[in-house]
C-alpha cells in the first residue's frame, strides 16, 4: 500500500510541475500538458474579464459573453425578462439594423450561434470559418454597444417567448421544475417563473421596451462581463481585436443581483408531483453551506461520487438487487455563493414506487456507512488521481463548447484556474467533508416524487402540474435516523480499471485512413494506429449484423431486451472502467448490434473480455428480466409523448426506413418472456458478420489480438459478406403522401420532407447545398417575421446515402394546413430568389458548406466514428467527404436551379394537429395517414438505388 500512494504523490508532482511550467510559459492560464494551444487573460479599461485562446490549426473561430445576470433578477411585475432581453439582442443593433442580419452572416460561414438564459447568468455563443471571425466578432459585440430594441420586434418577439413556454407545457422535466417552486422561500427570486409568457411581457402602451431597456442598462455592463474568443491568430493579435471591438461597452458600474435569503423555510417536506410520463422518479434534495470557493478540495463532488457509484456494494446496487431501482445518480445541485445542495435522483420500478420509504432508508444507511468509514484519504487520493489524469490527457472539444465553458468558468474562478477549476482536487480535509454529511439528515430534507398516480390537491399555475405538499411524520423520520443496518451495502473499493500505463506506441508506417488488417470468414477488421492526437487512448468498435436482428417486430424488441440485459449484467464493471476513463456503449441497431470501447487503452483488453464472456454466457434471471422489461416498455410508452416536431421527424424515419412502429414494439414485447428470450439469443449470434475497427494507441498485433477475443467469444458458425441491407423506400414523383399522427399537445407541427432523385454523388451534394442555402431565410421568414412558433428549422435529413430535405414547424398558434401553406409559399418564393443568384453568391455558399463537411475533428473519437460511418456505408476508399466537396465544388447555378425545380417531386408530410388547432377541422384531415402506400411501396420493391 505505501508505494500505491508513493506513486500517486510522484504523479501529483509532476502534474503539479507541468502547471507551474505552463502558468510560466502560458500568461498565468493552468492547462493540460497536451494542449497546444496559447491562453491569454486580461481585463478591459471597462473591466471586462477576457480570455483568448490561439488555436493556429483551428477550422473554427468561436466566442461566448457570459453576463454575470439571470433569471434571478427579473422584476416581480416582469416575469421572464431577462430571458426576452437574450431573444431581443439578436435582433438588429444601430451598425447593424436588420433583424436576421447577424444569424445570416454566421449561417452563411459555416457557423452556428446560439444563447441560453440560465438563474445565474446569460450566455451568448458562436462559431464560424476560421478566417472570418473579425466580422462575426463586431456584429457580435455591437450586442452589448448599441442594441437597437426596436419596438415592432419588441412586440413581436414576446409572442416567440411565449411559443418556448408553449412549447414545454406538456415536459414533465419543466413541469416538475415549476411546481419545485412552491417549495423554495418565496422571498427568494428562484422561487418564480422565469421563461416568460404574453401575460408576463404584456405590452400595455409600449411600457415593455421601457422596462427592457431599464434592465438591460442595470445589468449588462462591462463590469458584469466575461468574454472568450478563440482564433487562429495569435494571442496578441486576438487581444488587439478584442480591445478594439469591446472596448466601447459600458461599464455601468453593476452590482451582481444576489437574493441573500434560504432557499428553504420548512424543512423536512415532501412534495408529490404528477407526471403525464409513465415514469418514477424520487429525488432526495439536501440543502447545505456554501461550496464553490472550495473547487479546490471538491468535498459535494467527493460525497456525491460515493454515493452515486454503481460497483460492487454500492447504493444502487443494493436497491437494483431489491428489484427497487432501475437508476441512480448522486451530484450537486443548486451552486450558489451563499449556499448549495446535494442531490440524489433514483428512478424507481413499480415495486420501488411501494417501498420508496425504504428506499429513502437504505440512502440514510448508506450515508451513515459513508459517515463512519467512507470519509477516507485513500478514496480521495483515487479520485484525486482520476482527475489528474482526466486533466493530464484532456482532449479539446469543439471550440463554441469551449468558449461557452470557459466564459462562465472566468466569472467563478480566479484566471489561472479558469480550465483546471473543473479537474482541482487538490487537498483532502476530511473535517470539511464530514461537516456537510452532518447536513444530510432527515431532518433538513425535501423528497420529490413524480409519478402518474401519486395524490395531488394543487396545481402551479405557470404548467398546470398538479402537486401536493406535505410534513413527514415523526414515525418515518425515526425511522430514517436510525436506519437498519444494511448488510449489503459496502464502502467502495478501488478501482481495478484506473490505467497505469500512458506510454504512446512507436508509429508502425504512416496511415491515411484504416487499412483492412483481417479478413477471413464473418470477420473483418480495419485498424488505424493514431498519429494526430497522440493520446494514450484508443476505440476499439465490434458491430455484430444478424438477419435476425430486426427481422419481425418480436425479434426487434428481444435485440433490444437482449443489450440491456447485457448492460444491467456488466453495469459494475462498467461503471468503474467509465469512472476510470474507459466508456463502454452496447446497443441495439436495426441490423444487429455493436459493442463501442473506448478510452485509456492500458485496460481495454481486460474491458473486453469481460464484455465479450458477457454476450456469450449471458445470465439472465426473472426478476433482472421483469425489471428491464417494465423499464422498456415505459421507454416505448414515453416515447410517444415526445415533442411534437420530435415525432413527425422520427415518423419520416420509421416511414421510409420500414422501423418498428412504437405500437408494433409494445405488443410485440407483451408477450415475450424471458424463455423465449432464451431462445432467440442463440439464434440472434448465429451466422452472423463481425465488422470492427481498431483506432487509436493500437498496434496492428494489439489489434488483432482484440479481434481474435471477439472471435473466441462468438459462435462458429459465420455468415461472409451478409447482405443484410438497410434500404429506403423511395418516394414516387408527383405523389404527395400526408401522415398525421394523433399526439396529445397543444402545440401544432409538422415535418415537410422532400427525396432527391437518387442517391449520386451530386444528388446529396446539390440536396446539401440547398440546405446550407435554406436554412436561415427559412428561420428568419417564418420564425423572426411570421412568429409560427418557437421551433423552426430546415435541415438536411440525409437517409443512409439517399439525400433529403426537411422543413420543420411546432407552433402553439397555427394548425399543419396554415403551416404547410407558408411553406409552401416559402418553396415558391426562394424559387425566385435563387433565379437571382450570381455566381459569387453561390461560391459563398459553397465555401460555407465545405466547411462544415470538412470540419476538423476536435477529439479522436469523432475521428473514429466518421471511419466506422465509412465502413458502414460501404466506402471503403474512407473518401465520401472529399468526393462530395467535389461534387460541391463543380455545382453550377444551372444544376442548382434543376434541382430545385424537381424539389417538390417527391414530398411525404408528416403532421400532427394541437389540441386547441382540431376545431372546424374536417375529419378526414385529422386522420388522414399513407401506411398503406408505404406498404406497397415496399412490396413493389421500390427503394433508393445504392442507399
Amino acid at each position: 500500500m505505501r508505494d500505491t500512494v508513493h506513486n500517486k504523490n510522484i504523479i501529483y508532482t509532476l502534474l503539479l510541475l507541468l502547471f507551474l511550467t505552463s502558468n510560466a510559459a502560458y500568461a498565468a492560464v493552468i492547462k493540460s500538458p497536451t494542449d497546444q494551444r496559447d491562453y491569454l487573460t486580461f481585463t478591459l479599461p471597462n473591466q471586462m474579464q477576457v480570455l483568448v485562446i490561439s488555436d493556429p490549426s483551428t477550422d473554427k473561430a468561436a466566442a461566448s459573453m457570459n453576463v454575470d445576470v439571470g433569471s434571478n433578477a427579473n422584476p416581480e411585475n416582469r416575469l421572464g425578462l431577462a430571458h426576452f432581453l437574450e431573444h431581443m439582442l439578436f435582433l438588429g443593433t444601430e451598425k447593424y439594423p436588420e433583424a436576421g442580419s447577424y444569424q445570416e452572416y454566421i449561417s452563411n460561414h459555416g457557423g452556428s450561434h446560439n444563447a441560453f438564459t440560465a438563474f445565474e447568468n446569460t450566455n451568448y455563443f458562436f462559431d464560424i470559418k476560421a478566417d472570418q471571425l473579425e466580422p462575426a466578432l463586431d456584429r457580435f459585440s455591437h450586442f452589448f454597444i448599441d442594441p437597437l430594441f426596436a419596438e415592432d420586434y419588441v412586440d413581436r418577439e414576446r409572442h416567440a417567448v411565449n411559443s418556448e413556454y408553449q412549447s414545454k407545457l406538456r415536459d414533465d422535466g419543466r413541469r416538475g421544475y415549476s411546481a419545485g417552486k412552491h417549495l423554495i422561500n418565496p422571498e427568494h427570486s428562484m422561487s418564480r417563473f422565469a421563461v416568460g409568457s404574453l401575460a408576463t411581457l404584456s405590452n400595455k402602451q409600449g411600457k415593455l421596451r421601457d422596462d427592457l431597456i431599464d434592465f438591460y442598462q442595470r445589468y449588462y455592463s462591462a463590469n458584469l462581463m466575461s468574454l472568450v474568443v478563440l482564433g487562429k491568430a495569435s494571442v496578441t493579435e486576438l487581444k488587439a481585436l478584442v480591445e478594439a471591438k469591446f472596448s466601447p461597452v459600458e461599464n455601468r458600474h453593476a452590482t451582481p443581483f444576489i437574493t441573500a435569503v434560504p432557499l428553504y423555510q420548512h424543512l423536512p417536506q415532501q412534495q408529490n408531483i404528477k407526471t403525464l410520463k409513465d415514469l418514477q422518479q424520487l429525488t432526495l434534495t439536501f440543502p447545505i453551506q456554501a461550496t464553490r470557493e472550495y473547487y479546490r478540495e471538491k468535498p459535494a463532488h467527493y460525497i456525491a461520487s460515493m454515493l452515486g457509484y454503481e460497483g460492487k456494494g454500492s447504493l444502487f446496487s443494493t436497491l437494483k438487487a431489491k428489484g427497487w431501482v432501475n437508476s441512480l445518480s448522486a451530484y450537486r445541485g443548486t451552486d450558489l455563493p451563499d449556499q448549495s445542495s446535494i442531490e440524489l435522483s433514483i428512478s424507481l420500478t413499480d415495486d420501488g414506487l411501494k417501498n420508496y420509504n425504504e428506499v429513502i432508508e437504505t440512502t440514510f444507511a448508506a450515508i451513515q456507512l459513508l459517515k463512519q468509514r467512507g470519509v477516507s484519504a485513500e478514496l480521495y487520493q483515487e479520485e484525486q488521481k482520476l482527475s489528474e489524469i482526466s486533466f493530464r490527457f484532456k482532449e479539446q472539444s469543439e471550440p463554441i463548447h469551449e468558449v461557452t465553458r470557459l466564459s462562465h468558468n472566468l466569472q467563478l474562478y480566479p484566471a489561472d484556474a479558469v480550465i483546471s477549476a473543473d479537474y482541482l482536487m487538490e487537498k483532502f480535509n476530511p473535517a470539511l467533508i464530514n461537516n456537510i454529511l452532518e447536513q444530510m439528515t432527515p431532518d433538513n430534507l425535501l423528497i420529490t416524487l413524480q409519478a402518474k398516480n401519486v395524490e395531488t390537491d394543487q396545481q402551479d399555475p405557470w404548467f398546470k402540474a398538479e402537486y401536493s405538499v406535505t410534513s413527514i411524520d415523526a414515525d418515518r423520520l425515526k425511522q430514517w435516523r436510525q436506519p437498519k443496518a444494511v448488510a449489503a451495502l459496502q464502502i467502495r473499493q478501488l478501482n481495478p480499471y484506473i490505467a497505469e500505463r500512458f506510454t504512446l506506441k512507436p508509429i508502425e508506417h504512416e496511415q491515411q485512413h484504416p487499412e483492412r488488417i483481417l479478413q477471413q470468414g464473418g470477420f473483418s477488421l480495419w485498424h488505424k494506429q493514431d498519429s494526430i492526437f497522440k493520446l494514450p487512448k484508443a476505440d476499439f468498435f465490434f458491430s455484430i449484423i444478424s438477419p435476425q436482428a430486426n427481422q419481425t417486430a418480436e425479434n426487434a424488441v428481444m435485440t433490444s431486451l437482449y443489450t440491456k440485459l447485457i448492460n444491467d449484467q456488466l453495469n459494475e464493471t462498467l461503471y468503474d472502467a467509465s469512472l476510470a476513463g474507459l466508456s463502454t456503449r452496447i446497443y441495439p441497431h436495426m441490423r444487429g448490434l455493436s459493442v463501442r470501447i473506448s478510452g485509456y487503452d492500458d485496460k481495454q483488453q481486460k474491458l473486453l473480455k469481460q464484455v465479450i464472456s458477457s454476450l456469450q454466457q449471458a445470465q439472465f434471471d426473472e426478476d433482472n428480466f421483469a425489471r428491464i422489461k417494465e423499464k422498456y416498455t415505459q421507454e416505448l410508452e414515453n416515447s410517444r409523448k415526445d415533442k411534437p416536431f420530435n415525432q413527425a421527424i422520427g415518423e419520416v424515419y420509421n416511414l421510409l426506413l420500414q422501423s418498428w412502429s412504437t405500437d408494433k414494439k409494445l405488443a410485440a414485447l407483451d408477450g415475450v418472456t424471458l424463455e423465449t428470450l432464451h431462445t432467440f439469443v442463440p439464434k440472434l449470434l448465429n451466422q452472423v458478420e463481425v465488422r470492427m475497427l481498431a483506432h487509436g494507441n493500437l498496434t496492428q498485433a494489439d489489434a488483432l489480438e482484440m479481434a481474435q477475443t471477439v472471435e473466441a467469444g462468438l459462435p462458429s458458425e459465420k455468415a461472409f459478406h451478409n447482405s443484410n441491407t438497410l434500404p429506403v423506400i423511395r418516394l414516387q414523383s408527383n405523389t404527395e403522401l400526408t401522415q398525421t399522427l394523433p399526439l396529445d399537445h397543444n402545440d401544432s407541427a409538422i415535418s415537410v420532407y422532400f427525396q432527391g432523385e437518387n442517391s449520386s454523388t451530386q444528388t446529396r451534394a446539390e440536396y446539401a447545398l440547398l440546405g446550407e442555402m435554406l436554412s436561415a431565410p427559412f428561420y428568419s421568414s417564418l420564425r423572426t417575421e411570421q412568429q409560427l412558433g418557437y421551433v423552426v428549422f430546415e435541415t438536411s435529413l440525409p437517409m443512409r446515402k439517399a439525400p433529403g430535405l426537411a422543413f420543420v414547424i411546432q407552433s402553439p398558434n397555427t394548425n399543419p394546413l396554415g403551416l404547410e401553406k407558408q411553406i409552401n409559399q416559402f418553396i415558391d418564393s426562394t424559387g425566385t430568389t435563387l433565379a437571382t443568384m450570381d455566381a459569387s453568391q453561390l461560391n459563398a455558399f459553397k465555401r460555407s458548406l465545405i466547411s462544415r463537411i470538412n470540419r476538423k475533428e476536435n477529439r479522436m473519437g469523432e475521428l473514429s466514428e466518421r471511419y466506422w460511418q465509412e465502413i458502414d456505408r460501404g466506402e471503403l476508399n474512407f473518401d465520401s467527404r472529399e468526393q462530395l466537396t467535389r461534387a460541391i465544388e463543380a455545382l453550377t447555378l444551372e444544376d442548382l436551379h434543376k434541382c430545385y425545380a424537381q424539389l417538390p417531386l417527391r414530398r411525404l408530410t408528416v403532421r400532427s394537429f394541437g389540441e386547441q388547432h382540431r376545431q372546424g377541422v374536417d375529419k378526414q384531415a385529422l386522420d388522414k395517414i399513407c401506411d398503406s402506400e408505404i406498404a406497397n411501396l415496399k412490396q413493389a420493391n421500390q427503394f433508393v438505388p445504392d442507399a
